[in-house]
C-alpha cells in the first residue's frame, strides 16, 4: 500500500477478484454437467420404486414437514408396505404430526414421451384425524409451478377397490380438496370423530390418461394438518408402479337370477371403464343393450344368444368379448302313472328347449341323473337341468296318488242253515271296471244270492290289475219264537184253547198237528212250530184246575221279621186275571195301588206322606169259569 500507492492496491484488488470469480466459473461448467444428468426425466418404463436401498429421489419439502425414508414403528403403521422401509409423515416413531403443517413429498422427473396410455399404482396407509386432517396425490407439467389433483372423491365412489380418494373436502388441504383422511380408532374426541381409516397397506391406482406424450411430469404426495388433534401415526407410501395401463379383461362372467333371468359380471371391473352390453336378444326391444358395470337382462325365451362387452377405459383401445349364452327352458311330463295306490310304477321325463346335451339332478332317492326318472311312487319331483354356457334351470311335477280300490259289502244272513244268505259288494276308487272271483264260487258279479252260512272271501280286480280282497261271513240266523201264554188255572168242567199263532207246521205234546189246542183237564201242554224256512220255535204251558177265590188279611205288622210284613192278594193268584187293589187311609187318601195279584204293600209312606195305622181297600179281579169280575173291599189294620 505505502509503496505502490491507492491506485495499485486497487487495481490489485480488482484482479483477485477478477481471478475468483473466473474460478467459480470454472467450477460451475464443470458441476453443470452433472447437474444436468441428475435432472434428466425417467424414461425407461415400468418405473419401481420399493424404497429398499435408497430413498428414491423422493424429496420431502413444505411447510413444517416431518416426512421421514426408513422403518416405521408407530402403535398403528408398524411396518412398511413391502420390504422394511418407506416414507411416513411424522417421524419414523412419533405417534402424532407437527400442528399447522402443510408438507409435500414430490417425485423425480419421469418423461410420458413414449407411454400411450400412463397408469399409477402404490401402497399407502393413513391414520389421521377423520376430515380434517389428510393427504392428496398430485402432478405438474410445468416444473412444478402449478400442481393439479390427480382424480377425485368420485373414483372411489365409482370403483372403490382403486383406494382413490376415500375422503372428499379434506380442511386442511384447503379449498375443499379430495384425499385420503380417516383413522381406526374405536372413539376420537376429535370433531372429525371415528373411522375411514385404512387400517392396513392398501393399493391405491389411477390410469393418468391425460399425461399421455408429456415429457416433464413430477408427482407428489401432499400432507396437510390443522393445530389440534393430530395424535395420530400420520400417512406413509411404499411401494410405486408407474407404466402402461394393465390390459383390460377381455371377459365376462354370469349367472342365473331367475326363469329366462341372467346376471352379468365383467371379470375385472376397471374402474373409471364405460361399458357397452348387448344381450344378442332383439326381441327384447330396448332392454337388448345396458351401459350398466353389471346388469340383469331377461331373456325374450329359450335359446342361444350372442352377448357382447365392449369395455372402454380411458387411455385404451376398447377390449371387446363376445360369449354364446344359452337360456333353456324345462318341462316336466308324465310318461306313466302310478297304476295302483302305493305302487311305484309311474316314470316322468324332461324336455328341454333348445336341444342339447344337458345334466340332470332328479330329487328322487335315489337321486336319479338322465333325463327320464322312473320307478316312482306319488309325490312331488323337481329336476335341475345345467349345461355347459346354459343357465341351470329346473321344472317341478306332481304324480298324483290313485284312489285306493275299496269295497263295503251289505250281508244278508242266511235264516236257520237254508241257503237263504246274500251279499253285495259296492267298490271305489281303482279304474273301472271291475272283475270278481269268489270263494266258495258263487258267480262272478258284485253280488250274489242263495249263500248258506261259512265265511267268503272275493278277490276284486280293476283295470290297470290292481287287487282287493273282501271278506265276509254269512250267519246262520234262528229268530223264530212261539208262546201259548204264561202258566193259567181253569176250573173243573171247563176248557182252554192254545193258539201259538201262524207257522207252515205245528206239532204238539200228543203229536197232532193242529194250529190250535184245546185243555181241559190239568196237566203240562207243548208245541213245536216250524217256519216257510225251516226254523223251529218251542214252548210250554203248566195249566192246573183251581177256581178258588181270593181273600185279604185284616191286619199286618211290617216290622221286618219276615211274618206278615206285607198286605195284599193270597190265594189263587195264578187263576186271577184284570187285577187291581187300592188301599186309602182315613181321610181318603191313596197310598197303595197294583195291577200285579203278586205286588204287596208293605206299610210305608205315600208320595212323602204318613200313613194312619187303619186303612180301607178295594179290589177287582177276574176268576177263571166266571162270566163277570169280582169286586171286594174292606179294612185292614196296620200293627206295629
Amino acid at each position: 500500500y505505502k509503496t505502490h500507492g491507492m491506485p495499485y492496491f486497487r487495481a490489485l484488488t480488482m484482479k483477485i477478484l477478477l481471478t475468483a470469480l473466473h474460478l467459480s466459473l470454472m467450477a460451475l461448467v464443470m458441476v453443470l454437467p452433472v447437474v444436468s444428468l441428475t435432472a434428466q426425466c425417467v424414461s425407461s418404463f415400468p418405473y419401481s420404486e420399493s424404497f429398499e436401498t435408497s430413498n428414491g429421489n423422493w424429496v420431502p419439502g413444505g411447510t413444517a414437514s416431518q416426512w421421514s425414508w426408513g422403518t416405521p414403528v408407530k402403535p398403528v403403521i408398524n411396518g412398511a408396505g413391502g420390504g422394511a422401509k418407506c416414507w411416513i409423515t411424522g417421524t419414523l416413531t412419533q405417534s402424532s404430526y407437527s400442528n399447522n403443517q402443510n408438507s409435500t413429498l414430490t417425485s423425480p422427473c419421469f418423461d410420458f414421451t413414449s407411454v400411450a396410455a400412463p397408469y399409477i399404482r402404490f401402497k399407502i396407509f393413513w391414520e389421521t384425524e377423520k376430515k380434517y386432517d389428510g393427504a392428496s396425490f398430485q402432478y405438474s407439467t410445468d416444473g412444478g409451478t402449478t400442481w393439479t389433483n390427480l382424480g377425485s372423491y368420485a373414483d372411489y365412489a365409482a370403483c372403490p377397490s382403486s383406494n382413490w380418494f376415500n375422503t372428499t373436502g379434506i380442511t386442511a388441504l384447503g379449498g375443499g380438496s379430495d384425499g385420503w383422511s380417516g383413522n381406526i380408532q374405536p372413539t376420537a374426541p376429535c370433531a372429525g370423530g371415528a373411522g375411514n381409516g385404512s387400517g392396513q397397506w392398501v393399493e391405491a391406482q389411477h390410469e393418468m390418461a391425460s399425461l399421455a406424450g408429456k415429457s416433464n411430469v413430477r408427482f407428489r404426495f401432499r400432507f396437510a394438518a390443522g393445530s389440534v388433534c393430530n395424535n395420530y401415526d400420520g400417512f406413509a407410501v411404499d411401494d410405486i408402479w408407474i407404466g402402461e395401463m394393465p390390459a383390460t379383461s377381455h371377459d365376462f362372467t354370469f349367472s342365473c337370477a331367475g326363469s329366462n333371468s341372467v346376471a352379468f359380471q365383467p371379470l375385472t371391473a376397471a374402474c373409471n371403464a364405460s361399458y357397452a352390453w348387448n344381450f344378442g336378444d332383439p326381441v327384447s326391444g330396448t332392454a337388448n343393450t345396458s351401459s350398466a358395470a353389471s346388469p340383469t337382462h331377461v331373456f325374450s325365451g329359450p335359446g342361444d344368444f350372442p352377448v357382447s362387452l365392449t369395455i372402454t377405459v380411458p387411455g385404451a383401445p376398447p377390449a371387446v368379448i363376445v360369449k354364446s349364452i344359452r337360456v333353456i327352458e324345462v318341462t316336466t311330463v308324465l310318461v306313466d302313472p302310478v297304476l295302483c295306490a302305493g305302487d311305484k310304477t309311474a316314470t316322468i321325463r324332461a324336455d328341454v328347449i333348445p336341444a342339447g346335451s344337458y345334466s340332470y339332478q332328479w330329487n328322487t332317492l335315489p337321486a336319479q341323473t338322465t333325463a327320464t326318472a322312473s320307478g316312482l311312487g306319488a309325490g312331488s319331483y323337481s329336476v335341475q337341468v345345467s349345461g355347459g354356457n346354459a343357465c341351470t334351470a329346473g321344472d317341478n311335477i306332481t304324480v298324483a296318488q290313485p284312489q285306493p280300490l275299496d269295497h263295503t259289502v251289505t250281508i244278508t244272513d242266511a235264516s236257520c242253515g237254508a241257503a237263504n244268505g246274500a251279499a253285495n259288494l259296492q267298490v271305489s276308487g281303482g279304474t273301472g271296471p271291475y272283475s270278481y272271483a269268489w270263494s266258495p264260487t258263487a258267480g262272478t258279479g258284485s253280488s250274489a244270492g242263495a249263500l248258506s252260512p261259512g265265511a267268503y272271501s272275493v278277490e276284486i280286480t280293476d283295470q290297470n290289475n290292481c287287487r282287493d280282497t273282501a271278506s265276509f261271513v254269512i250267519a246262520n240266523i234262528n229268530n223264530l219264537s212261539v208262546s201259548l201264554g204264561n202258566d193259567t188255572v181253569i176250573c173243573q168242567g171247563t176248557s182252554l184253547l192254545l193258539s201259538p199263532g201262524n207257522f207252515a207246521s205245528y206239532s204238539w205234546q200228543d203229536l197232532s198237528s193242529a194250529p190250535d189246542f184245546r185243555v181241559t183237564v190239568t196237566g203240562s201242554y207243548h208245541v213245536i212250530v216250524r217256519d216257510d224256512n225251516g226254523c223251529v220255535a218251542s214252548d210250554t204251558i203248566h195249566v192246573i184246575a183251581d177256581c178258588s177265590d181270593l181273600f185279604f188279611p185284616g191286619a199286618f205288622t211290617p216290622d221286618g221279621d219276615g211274618r206278615n210284613d206285607f198286605f195284599g192278594a193270597l190265594g189263587n193268584l195264578a187263576g186271577v186275571s184284570e187285577f187291581s187293589l187300592q188301599v186309602f187311609d182315613r181321610w181318603g187318601r191313596l197310598v197303595f195301588r197294583s195291577s200285579n195279584p203278586y205286588q204287596k204293600w208293605d206299610g210305608g209312606m205315600h208320595h212323602g206322606i204318613r200313613v194312619s195305622s187303619s186303612f180301607a181297600w178295594v179290589a177287582r179281579y177276574r176268576l177263571p169259569g166266571r162270566s163277570q169280575p169280582v169286586q171286594r173291599k174292606g179294612m185292614v189294620t196296620m200293627i206295629r
